[in-house]
């Protein structure tokens, strides 16, 4: 399973890496605009941690 979590409590979680970096860019967007023009999904998939 592929996770990306982030400092304010939000969590991705899904077998599909892509989607996970799908979702969490949507988070950035809507969560933390202030990042958005810094986090590219390539950013987002280096986040991203294998867990059971």
């Amino acid at each position: 399973m592929n996770q990306v979590s982030c400092e304010c409590g939000f969590s991705a979680r899904d077998d599909d890496e892509d989607r996970v970096a799908d979702m969490t860019m949507q988070h950035v967007r809507a969560s933390h605009p202030d990042l958005a023009d810094q986090v590219t999904p390539d950013v987002v998939r280096g986040w991203v941690e294998l867990v059971p």
